[in-house]
């Protein structure tokens, strides 16, 4: 009897996953005419994606630099737990739909199998024979998890890398790669295309072309130059923003976004920044974009910030894809898995979020004791632009001073961010508000780390002031932040 039962088990599970197998969804086919797609029904459909994981793996994540030209022997990458699941576990638990996946940097090292170079991840030792596109391509099927392609226009390895900011013209190489990416590997979303080092002989409306030539429902995106062709807005260090607003393409480069200005032909938005920087290289060394290094394990944007961007995503109809850069094992760090995982806590509902400083939104006003040489690159409305990049400081020789803010109307508050970066000058401050006229201090101290948050009892007003009152060299802000008061 009860060897019976386990046959019948047996039978039964054999069952029922034959019969879960065939209700599984069959990979979606590339569709090549023109005519049988609706690009407004598609430029829908890869909005709704919203959130996605972009990728960079590749020589850079093993050299600490977002650039690695001089490298011939293709097993200097050399991963030891390459995990694709691992990366769309992560993706699906954070609320992600899609992954934006780079296949080739500028160093022409490829992470599919490629026929045209011999630099490309099935020749090294650690990965012999593994198409890593492939293995991502069929663990997003899987999953459920659609995806894009990163493709670096230009090529040191066509030139001999003498000019790293340029390639040499190889159209044909250019666009059999491209054949091979948009033939091999399902329906792409989208290709985000690099152009830091030339167009590799192909112009950017040629490119577009031909890529619709083969997926005519594939966006195109040039993260700068000519934007003949595209129709989807890259913003690569950029924000949240509606369509016709260009600024937000590319912060804090006017020339990059002087290149969308005035495209009609764009349909939809994308921005991006990497997890590791959350907008912010004060004090980071090594790369961004790529896994960076092991001082920097510890480093990641806070899932707060991710999950507002997600947000602003949500409300201006963009797409965000954040830059995860699995490390040299060929994992996504633990510390990017749970701040992943919390974000997508919040995209479910699963937590509330803490409320936003103050300053967003509500047209403050900002002024400063002094600014470095009048250079309106320093000036005190950089300390609260949410971009980590930029910073305030003070007049030259200055060894104190302040920045004080004036909002439309009183606000209760009962903490403060103060970033400083790896200045680490403030060695001591004062925090106050305006009180019936008067500078009252809040909170102070002798120092500041790199990024603090200062607790005090709530305190009403609609001016609030930071003074540094000793510092070893000139004042500098990087981020000035004040957070209200909420009634439990």
């Amino acid at each position: 009897m009860f060897a019976r039962t386990i046959t019948i088990i047996v039978v039964l599970a054999i069952l029922f996953s034959s019969f879960t197998i065939t209700l599984a969804d069959p990979p979606r086919p590339i569709i090549t005419d023109p005519a049988l797609v609706d690009m407004d029904a598609r430029t829908k459909e890869v909005q709704d994606l919203r959130f996605g994981m972009f990728i960079c793996w590749s020589f850079s994540s093993f050299s600490g630099y977002e650039w690695t030209p001089g490298v011939d022997d293709v097993n200097f990458f050399n991963p030891t737990g390459f995990d694709p699941d691992q990366w769309v576990k992560t993706v699906k638990d954070s609320g992600m739909k899609y992954i934006l996946f780079l296949t080739k940097h500028h160093d022409g090292f490829c992470l599919w199998n490629t026929d045209t170079t011999g630099r490309k991840v099935t020749k090294t030792k650690a990965l012999e024979g593994v198409d890593v596109l492939d293995e991502v391509r069929k663990a997003c099927d899987r999953h459920g998890i659609r995806l894009a392609l990163y493709f670096s226009e230009g090529d040191w390895s066509w030139s001999g890398r003498k000019d790293i900011h340029t390639s040499v013209a190889k159209p044909e190489i250019k666009k059999a790669q491209l054949r091979e990416l948009l033939t091999r590997y399902g329906p792409i979303e989208y290709i985000w295309f690099d152009h830091a080092v030339g167009d590799g002989g192909l112009n950017h409306a040629d490119t577009a072309a031909f890529v619709k030539s083969i997926q005519p429902g594939c966006f195109v995106g040039f993260n700068h130059g000519d934007q003949s062709g595209a129709d989807i807005r890259l913003g690569e260090r950029g924000s949240a923003a509606p369509l016709d607003d260009t600024s937000a393409a590319s912060i804090g480069s006017e020339k990059r976004a002087s290149h969308m200005r005035g495209h009609s032909e764009f349909r939809l938005a994308e921005f991006t920044y990497p997890i590791l920087e959350g907008q912010g290289r004060i004090g980071l060394r090594g790369a961004q974009w790529f896994y960076s290094l092991p001082e920097n394990d510890n480093r990641c944007a806070k899932p707060e910030k991710i999950y507002r961007d997600y947000l602003g995503a949500v409300r201006f109809d963009n797409i965000f894809s954040l830059d995860v850069g699995p490390d040299r094992s060929g994992r996504i760090r633990e510390i990017d898995v749970q701040t992943l995982k919390t974000v997508g806590e919040y995209i479910r509902g699963e937590r509330t979020l803490p409320p936003p400083p103050i300053f967003e939104g509500l047209g403050t006003k900002i002024t400063a004791s002094s600014v470095w040489q009048d250079d309106p690159t320093y000036s005190a409305t950089k300390a609260i632009d949410g971009n980590r990049s930029t910073r305030w400081g003070a007049a030259e020789e200055s060894r104190e001073g302040w920045i004080a803010v004036e909002l439309p109307e009183a606000v209760t508050v009962e903490s403060a961010i103060v970033v400083q970066g790896s200045f680490n000058r403030i060695e001591s401050y004062q925090l106050q508000a305006l009180i019936d006229g008067e500078w009252k201090t809040v909170a102070e101290g002798k120092t500041l780390t790199d990024e603090q948050k200062i607790e005090f009892s709530p305190v009403t007003s609609n001016q609030f002031r930071l003074e540094v009152t000793k510092a070893s060299e000139v004042p500098s802000i990087t981020e000035f932040q004040l957070f209200e008061h909420i009634d439990q």
